[in-house]
């Protein structure tokens, strides 16, 4: 399990949340069925808080999976907004053009096939939100390039920034995932403290930060 709070309390935080879409609810089940990683309900939750507070109307996404969140932010902004995403893999690529498909929202989101550090140099526009959900060790890289096409004001959260607790304390720290660990400090450390952005890590699902671009 992912999550780096007790289950009991991630149990009842999620009884709180009402399911408002019966089709993507079950959509989130067949997804976690499958195992896949997908955001965290209470991620979920707080990405609509978010959404609503600031009015984003578009969002750029690294890291699409099957298109879960991005079908998800789409939904929130009422169908009204876009959605830019990439995912380098190609299975879940066309899965996720499937899925999107599926939800009659081909004209609000938008799937790049292929590597984000390559694919955002080359997406245009300004966004209000950003989202990275992809590669640990590049999340200082993916922030940096979304950093650069996001509006003064706008926000990017970063998901799974505490990865199993193993950011917090070398005593969880596995060793293949030494590099990992290093490369998410270093990425929290530098956002943590450029006076350019406001950022705050919470202990939601598996770690979030969520930065504010002054």
């Amino acid at each position: 399990m992912d999550n780096i709070n007790r289950e009991y309390i991630d149990v009842y935080i999620n009884s709180l949340i009402n399911d408002e879409d019966k089709k993507l609810e079950e959509f989130r089940k067949k997804c976690e069925e499958r195992q896949l990683p997908i955001i965290h309900k209470e991620v979920g939750q707080f990405i609509k808080l978010i959404i609503n507070s600031i009015n984003a109307n578009n969002i750029i996404e690294v890291g699409a999976n099957v298109g879960y969140s991005s079908i998800f932010m789409s939904e929130v902004m009422n169908r009204q907004g876009k959605v830019v995403t990439i995912e380098r893999n190609e299975k879940f690529y066309l899965e996720a053009l499937e899925n999107i498909k599926s939800f009659n929202l081909e004209k609000n989101i938008e799937v790049y096939f292929g590597d984000a550090i390559d694919i955002l140099d080359n997406i245009n526009g300004s966004f209000e939100m950003a989202f990275i959900d992809a590669a640990k060790s590049y999340y200082e890289t993916f922030f940096n390039k979304c950093a650069l096409k996001m509006k003064s004001g706008g926000i990017i959260i970063s998901d799974n920034v505490l990865y199993q607790g193993m950011i917090a304390t070398d005593d969880l720290v596995i060793r293949r995932k030494k590099t990992l660990v290093r490369h998410m400090r270093e990425f929290l450390e530098y956002i943590s403290h450029d006076d350019r952005y406001i950022t705050s890590v919470l202990p939601l699902g598996d770690g979030l930060a969520i930065t504010l671009i002054k």
